[in-house]
């Protein structure tokens, strides 16, 4: 059994309006401070936890609106519902269903014959205004009993028996966490479960007593134990008279099976030496570690024990990587991840490492936000382009390649590696931090970047672009702005915003057509200047390369030994001719390219845009020009397109 969504109403950050977040066998809530992930994982503990204080609502748990006098309120209601679904009946025959199906087959819940049954479980709040400071809570657990979707009366709803909710509980790791506590057989441990799996004789009490007693013999019979015995006896006398307490011995208290399991530990040992290690002695990324290890122990010793009275465990844990090196993280989420293949247990995370999350599937991760207006919770979840796609394997890595975009709060994407050096430069020397200012520089404005518009715009994480516009190029130019135009409107752009123009509004079939027709490069910028107000910016007329090159070329040019050689035009028109085509083609990229668009001078650049871009590394020749070039020289030359998408940025960021 998995439980597959859970509702959420007027609980903690979650506020009047319902919110329901669909789960998997390894969900992970990710997003800023205080927006909400603890809350989504105590909303299931209110349901699941082990001990009745977990599962205890308090007031604290009421939403109230930031507006409203708590002094005026009489009464606060919430619930939290979870949906539970049985994949373990798609395969019967293993009868893998024998712990979860009995207890719950009455409260199913079907549909349609086609679809497969469930159950629902609510969990129902009431707080009234009484004479105590905390007024009054009334709680209750109910199953109901009809389909989602249908109207609601009295006989609805049914209450979960107790047997049948502890079916399912849940291990809740907090981010401030006590490892060594868990690791120790104290009441409602990890541990402790694992014990109380083991089928233990029933006279063990009376066998563990037997063993015992050679050990007090040997013990009494040592020099100064029986003196010391009768002091004590004789002293107690003297102030308790009391004839079934009057005698006092000393014994080892460890003689029933429950006294000697309280004081069991666990020890760490090597081979290449005698002594011994108990846990206290490790470290708190070591003790982390175990603990996790000691949960998988756990779930598979209940999955081995046909008589176990667990259906399902519920991991629920809050930022995996406090006390852990990030090296090791990578480890940790592989051990979370064989605990959630499990057939009895199920995973949840919080984080805000990026080395987690980057090792958890995009489909299962949710992200959490606070809604500035209302100052509640909203969850998305992450959406892919259909798996069939192209696109789907593209940006399902590109996220994973770059799990930062999920903290920031702006992304600027651009087409490669050149942007992700540049644009951080210029954006220090515009006195614009980074690190500060939450701005996180990623190359994935590539072909597919409008499956990245539609997932930042989901998530509502702010993002500008940054795109070679690629005149001359396959699919640059005009083909560029129809491209960026026709995927706005399909991002949910007003499109008769975005297309006006002095006659009304282009249509379908106009917007076909741009740039086929003879065009200016007044018309060609006049659109780019338009896009700008959208967050599109382009390197015009090439790409980000060209853009530095003309705008820094004595720069580019001193960190060639040796540049490329360029016959005098007066000298030798044809060798000048051949060798500008030349780079024209290779900087084009298109054989048959004729660099109409472009200047004299800037068929002359093209000849040291092969040299130094396309004869060598793109990153490292950026690199060594920013470091000898100094950020006067930068300011002074900054491209214009560079200073309009600061200025961009800085309201953002603002």
């Amino acid at each position: 059994m998995k439980i597959t969504s859970i509702k959420i109403k007027n609980f903690r950050s979650f506020g009047s309006k319902e919110k329901v977040i669909d789960l998997s066998d390894l969900s992970t809530f990710i997003g800023a401070n205080s927006s909400g992930k603890t809350a989504a994982l105590q909303a299931l503990q209110k349901i699941f936890g082990v001990t009745q204080s977990e599962r205890r609502l308090v007031k604290e748990d009421f939403f109230i609106n930031d507006n409203t006098d708590i002094h005026q309120v009489k009464e606060l209601n919430l619930h939290i519902e979870v949906k539970i679904e049985f994949p373990e009946l798609e395969e019967s025959d293993k009868n893998e269903g024998k712990n979860s199906v009995p207890p719950f087959f009455t409260r199913f819940t079907i549909d349609s014959t086609s679809k497969k049954p469930y159950i629902r479980m609510r969990l129902v709040g009431n707080w009234y205004s009484d004479n105590t400071p905390d007024g009054d809570i009334d709680q209750k657990l109910y199953f109901v009993n009809i389909p989602e979707g249908e109207e609601e009366n009295d006989e609805s709803l049914s209450p979960v028996l107790p047997h049948q909710r502890s079916k399912i509980q849940m291990i809740y790791v907090p981010a401030i966490r006590q490892p060594l506590k868990q690791l120790k057989n104290a009441s409602g441990t990890i541990f402790s479960r694992i014990l109380n799996n083991v089928s233990w004789p029933e006279d063990m009490d009376q066998q563990i007593k037997n063993e015992m007693a050679p050990v007090d013999h040997l013990f009494n019979n040592i020099e100064g134990v029986g003196q010391i015995k009768d002091i004590i006896g004789e002293q107690w006398r003297k102030y308790h008279s009391d004839l079934r307490y009057n005698e006092a011995e000393l014994a080892f208290s460890s003689t029933t099976l429950i006294s000697m399991l309280n004081k069991i530990e666990i020890q760490f040992s090597s081979f290449l030496e005698v002594k011994t290690y108990t846990v206290d002695k490790l470290g708190d990324g070591l003790q982390s570690l175990f603990y996790l290890s000691l949960v998988s122990s756990l779930l598979e010793t209940e999955e081995k024990l046909s008589e176990t009275d667990i259906a399902l465990t519920v991991l629920a844990v809050e930022e995996p990587e406090n006390h852990i090196s990030p090296h090791l993280l990578g480890k940790v989420v592989e051990n979370l991840h064989n605990i959630s293949n499990r057939n009895n247990a199920q995973v949840l995370l919080t984080s805000h490492s990026e080395s987690i999350v980057k090792n958890i599937s995009p489909e299962n991760i949710c992200h959490l936000r606070i809604d500035v207006l209302s100052g509640t919770t909203v969850a998305n979840k992450i959406k892919l382009p259909d798996k069939s796609s192209e696109a789907y394997t593209y940006v399902k890595e590109a996220v994973r390649a770059y799990p930062e975009i999920y903290f920031a709060k702006l992304v600027i994407l651009g087409e490669g590696d050149t942007e992700e050096i540049i644009i951080p430069k210029f954006l220090e020397i515009k006195e614009i931090s980074s690190f500060e200012s939450g701005i996180s520089v990623v190359p994935l404005g590539g072909r597919h970047v409008n499956h990245m518009w539609k997932l930042l715009n989901q998530l509502h994480i702010p993002h500008i672009t940054l795109l070679d516009l690629d005149v001359e190029r396959g699919g640059g130019g005009w083909h560029r702005i129809k491209y960026v135009l026709n995927q706005l409107i399909e991002n949910g752009y007003d499109k008769y915003k975005l297309l006006k123009v002095k006659n009304g509004t282009l249509t379908d079939d106009e917007l076909n057509e741009m740039g086929d027709r003879v065009t200016t490069n007044e018309v060609l910028f006049s659109w780019i200047n338009r896009l700008e107000d959208y967050g599109v910016f382009f390197s015009s007329p090439l790409d980000i390369d060209f853009l530095m090159l003309e705008h820094f070329p004595d720069s580019y040019k001193k960190i060639m030994k040796y540049g490329p050689r360029l016959p005098k035009k007066c000298d030798d028109p044809d060798e000048y001719s051949k060798k500008i085509m030349a780079s024209i083609r290779s900087t084009l990229k298109n054989e048959n390219a004729t660099g109409k668009s472009y200047t004299g001078v800037q068929h002359e650049l093209m000849v040291w845009y092969n040299s130094l871009f396309l004869g060598r590394g793109k990153p490292s020749t950026h690199i060594e020009m920013l470091t000898a070039t100094s950020d006067d020289i930068l300011l002074k030359n900054c491209p214009k397109v560079f200073e309009r998408m600061v200025n961009h940025i800085k309201g953002i960021v603002r």
